[in-house]
C-alpha cells in the first residue's frame, strides 16, 4: 500500500498543473476586451501589453473607442478602433480569441465609421474614413478586411466620395462577391465619369481586390493636385 502512495501523489500534482494553465489561457469575449481597452487607455501597461501595445500613450484623448466581435469560419473573432483627433495614433486591430493580435492598421485618418458585412462566401469589416485635405476638400474613403481562416487582409481601399465647392463626386458599390467588386461613379453635376463603372477583381496571390482603370481614385488625386489651395488652418511648413 505505501509503495503506491509516490505514484498516486505524482497523478493528482500533474492534474492540478494542467488545470492552472487552462484557467491562464482562457479565452475573451466582447465585454472582457472592452475592459481591457478600458484599462490600457488608462495608463495600464500590463493590459495593454495584452492587446500588442495597441495604445500609444501620449497626452491627446481618443475621442472614440469602439470594440466589437466578428464571426467566420466556426470562430470568434475581435476588433478594436482607436479613434485620435491625430491620425498617427488611429488604430484598427483584429484579434483571435484568445487576444492574439492578427492585425494591426495604422492608416486610417479623420473620423471613422465601423461596420460588419457579410456576403454568401466572406465576411468583412468595414472602415469608412472621413477626412479634409487641402482644409476644403471633403473625403470619403472606405478599407474593406477580410477575416478568413486565422488571416486579416486588407483587402480593397478606395475613395466613395469627394465633395469641392458647388461639386459633389460619388463612387458607391453596386456588387461584391468573392471574385469581384463593382463600383458606379455619379455627379451632382455632369462629368467625364458619370455612370461610369469599374471593376475590381479579386487577385488571389496578393491577396486584394484590384482594378486596371481605378477611375474614381485617379480623378480625385488630379482634382486634389489641381486645386486652387490658400490654406485657412495653420499649416506644417517643416
Amino acid at each position: 500500500m505505501t509503495k503506491l502512495i509516490p505514484f498516486i501523489l505524482i497523478i493528482f500534482s500533474l492534474g492540478c498543473e494542467e488545470s492552472d494553465n487552462n484557467v491562464t489561457a482562457q479565452k475573451t469575449n466582447t465585454a472582457e476586451l472592452n475592459n481591457i481597452v478600458k484599462q490600457a487607455l488608462d495608463n495600464d501597461s500590463s493590459a495593454n501589453s495584452r492587446l500588442g501595445n495597441l495604445v500609444a500613450y501620449s497626452r491627446e484623448k481618443y475621442n472614440q473607442v469602439i470594440t466589437d466581435s466578428i464571426f467566420s469560419g466556426n470562430k470568434t473573432y475581435y476588433y478594436v478602433l482607436l479613434e485620435n483627433d491625430n491620425p498617427a495614433h488611429n488604430r484598427f486591430a483584429v484579434y483571435d480569441s484568445m487576444l492574439t493580435p492578427l492585425f494591426v492598421d495604422k492608416s486610417l485618418n479623420g473620423n471613422i465609421a465601423i461596420e460588419k458585412i457579410n456576403t454568401s462566401a466572406k465576411e468583412f469589416v468595414k472602415a469608412d474614413e472621413v477626412y479634409l485635405s487641402k482644409d476644403t476638400l471633403l473625403l470619403n474613403r472606405i478599407s474593406l478586411y477580410s477575416i478568413e481562416r486565422d488571416r486579416v487582409s486588407l483587402v480593397f481601399r478606395t475613395h466613395t466620395k469627394f465633395v469641392k465647392p458647388g461639386y459633389e463626386y460619388l463612387q458607391d458599390i453596386i456588387e461584391i462577391s468573392d471574385t469581384l467588386i463593382k463600383t458606379k461613379i455619379s455627379g451632382t453635376r455632369r462629368f467625364a465619369l458619370t455612370n461610369r463603372e469599374d471593376v475590381f477583381k479579386f487577385n488571389s496571390s496578393e491577396k486584394k481586390y484590384t482594378s486596371s482603370q481605378n477611375l474614381f481614385d485617379i480623378f480625385i488625386k488630379n482634382e486634389i493636385e489641381n486645386f486652387d489651395f490658400s490654406p485657412v488652418k495653420k499649416q506644417l511648413t517643416e
